[in-house]
């Protein structure tokens, strides 16, 4: 897997472990920065656009600055991230392709995710503070879990870590399957109502297997540490189990 100068942590769980909401609390701790794409936006003008536009920027009430975010300040944004984050990872667009080639079920939707995961990284990478660390919660493992729950029979995992920035950490947040489908449900009943608890029940159990196909991989590279952290009770003891190992890892 290749190293990269750039440091971060990332979260990886099946839907409805939890992994999003572990993620939101730790991260509401100044000491962690989530780096979600509207925080980072406005970093990003508040650090690199002059004093005239920062607070034209501010005083737009919330609807017309979401307008003028996406057809003003959010392509652009977009198309500069992406581009500096290939400079450092040139190989980046072969992961890509191969992510395309391989699955079997929304090709092109699995191409996409990828560079939208890029884009996200680059504008954290470029945003998180000296004083902070970056977490990202849909990071680069996330990326290959959903390439593998595609129907990625074909995907290599060893050449896609190759091609993208690793994690030095990666928080795996787990929660039995049964915890995990009754969470979904009582937050998602239109899905169940839809779907039905057989595809439901298929659904996750790819997800889990996917999961653990790329944990596997990370437990694999001595330069990735993988922190387990079961979240089947309270929501404050699984963020203080990943608060504890990103304090011990030396680099907290």
């Amino acid at each position: 897997m290749t190293p990269t100068d750039r440091s971060h942590v990332e979260f990886l769980g099946p839907p409805g472990a939890g992994k999003s909401a572990v993620h939101g609390r730790l991260t509401s701790d100044p000491r962690y920065y989530g780096g979600l794409y509207e925080n980072g936006l406005e970093r990003l003008i508040q650090d690199r656009y002059d004093g005239p536009t920062r607070l034209a920027y501010r005083l737009l009430p919330s609807r017309p600055r979401s307008y003028v975010e996406t057809l003003v300040l959010q392509h652009p944004i977009r198309k500069r991230l992406f581009s500096s984050f290939l400079l450092e990872q040139p190989s980046f667009p072969d992961a890509m392709v191969g992510a395309r080639q391989a699955v079997s079920q929304e090709p092109d939707q699995a191409a996409s995710l990828l560079r939208n995961i890029a884009e996200r990284y680059q504008l954290g990478v470029e945003t998180v503070r000296s004083d902070e660390r970056f977490c990202m919660d849909e990071g680069f493992a996330m990326g290959a879990v959903s390439t593998l729950w595609r129907g990625g029979d074909r995907f290599s995992l060893e050449a896609y870590f190759d091609r993208v920035p690793t994690p030095e950490t990666l928080v795996y947040v787990t929660a039995p399957t049964a915890v995990c489908l009754r969470r979904q449900r009582s937050r998602e009943k239109s899905l169940s109502e839809r779907h039905g608890v057989a595809r439901m029940d298929d659904a996750q159990e790819r997800h889990e297997r996917a999961c653990s196909e790329v944990v596997e991989a990370a437990e694999a590279d001595d330069s990735i540490t993988v922190v387990r952290v079961p979240n089947e009770g309270r929501l404050e003891d699984a963020v203080a189990t990943v608060d504890r190992a990103l304090r011990s890892d030396g680099s907290g």
